[in-house]
């Protein structure tokens, strides 16, 4: 947890007046992040952040936080730095970030105010949400698209495994959503129930969109392309859906 964060999900980092020189810079920010968010854990050897992470039971598995790739967005407000962090697994020696099937891996994402008196603020952020299986969120490859004209971000990939000869898969895009970082798709890219069917998803710009951009999915069945529509993102679910019946 980060100390001192406000109920709407906002927070103030004092930045030292030895720092303010280089506060603008992009590498000492996200270690800056990462410190604050996980604490002074950084594992040199396997570069990342050590972090306990408890599921909803209380139980606690150990995870190491990699900083994905930063990337600054210049907007109404000015700069915007948009920051995700994976899990990583370590396999060497007697690393403990090995996992079970069952054991998911984790996403952080952060949505930072870069400027201002304090340097940066927080403007939503979460320091880890449970994807994926056998450590791995998936979310190291995550990209960061446009969802709206009126400048709002997020990260897209596909989390899920692999067992039994069975695959499921699952498409998230994690943006800020009223100052809280939010899964906003419910779209599946692979089924239990239906092997064979897959779906692939893209975000359809819109330059008259007022609100999230539409997703454009494409169907397919055993390879062969069987039908191609558009999913508006529902504002009062706050998400994306398929519509019955496909």
């Amino acid at each position: 947890m980060i100390a001192g964060a406000l109920a709407l999900g906002m927070l103030v980092v004092e930045v030292p007046a030895s720092a303010q020189a280089t506060r603008d810079d992009v590498d000492g920010l996200v270690k800056a992040v990462m410190n604050e968010t996980y604490g002074q854990t950084y594992d040199a050897q396997s570069n990342c952040w050590a972090f306990a992470w408890k599921n909803d039971q209380g139980e606690s598995t150990d995870y190491c936080m990699r900083p994905g790739t930063p990337q600054i967005v210049d907007g109404p407000r000015g700069k915007t730095l948009y920051l995700n962090a994976f899990s990583v697994i370590v396999m060497q020696g007697d690393s403990p970030y090995r996992y079970a099937h069952v054991q998911p891996g984790l996403m952080g994402a952060f949505k930072i105010h870069v400027g201002g008196a304090q340097g940066w603020t927080y403007e939503a952020y979460d320091s880890g949400t449970d994807y994926g299986s056998m450590g791995d969120c998936g979310c190291s490859q995550a990209r960061l698209i446009k969802l709206s004209n009126a400048g709002d971000y997020g990260w897209i990939f596909v989390s899920g495994g692999t067992w039994q000869d069975m695959t499921v898969g699952f498409y998230s895009i994690v943006t800020a959503i009223k100052g809280r970082m939010t899964d906003v798709s419910k779209i599946p890219q692979v089924t239990e129930d239906a092997q064979g069917v897959r779906y692939d998803v893209s975000v359809k710009e819109d330059p008259a969109a007022k609100g999230f951009f539409p997703l454009h999915v494409v169907k397919t069945t055993k390879g062969a392309k069987v039908e191609a529509f558009d999913v508006p993102f529902n504002t009062t679910r706050s998400s994306y859906a398929l519509p019955a019946g496909r």
